[in-house]
């Protein structure tokens, strides 16, 4: 795991057994990832979101956002029940280059009733990442390596005051 220095975090992952469907997928896949103020699960396991962004707007550069939430749910088959899974969440900015890296271990746990998927909700809460300059961002999220989803944003530049 590499992270900027003062950039700190937390990751919370939740699990709630889903509704069986049909379908022939091999890995665990991505149904949501959005970047948002604040989220969290209820002790029902329900998945809470406020606030989701694609766009920050700094009142200077460079500047540290003081918190964001990196909410990514996924759905897994049941034959990849107990298996451990690594999920990565890296951001890049623009340039391609790496401002943070997380490495997490996922154990697909055993569906509610035979043949049901499972859902997996994932909350990384991120406190003082640094932005530097204005443009693209994205975070890519990983599942066994195999990326499976970019949540991009924008910095904007930030807005000039009234002349004095």
């Amino acid at each position: 795991m590499t992270h900027p220095e003062r950039c700190v975090y937390a990751a919370m992952t939740v699990f709630d057994n889903g509704m069986a469907q049909g379908d022939n997928r091999l890995v665990m896949n991505v149904t949501l990832a959005v970047l948002a103020d604040y989220a969290n699960t209820s002790k029902e396991g329900k998945l809470n979101i406020l606030g989701v962004f694609s766009e920050i707007s700094p009142p200077v550069l460079p500047w540290n956002l003081p918190q964001m939430y990196v909410v990514v749910s996924m759905e897994a088959e049941p034959s990849e029940a107990g298996i451990e899974m690594p999920f990565s969440t890296l951001l890049w900015d623009g340039d391609g280059k790496e401002i943070l890296s997380i490495e997490q271990k996922i154990i697909v746990p055993q569906p509610s009733r035979p043949g049901a998927h499972t859902t997996i909700n994932n909350i990384i809460a991120l406190a003082g990442v640094p932005f530097n300059k204005p443009g693209e961002y994205a975070f890519y999220i990983r599942v066994a390596g195999e990326q499976k989803r970019q949540i991009a944003f924008r910095v904007h530049e930030p807005a000039k005051g009234p002349a004095t």
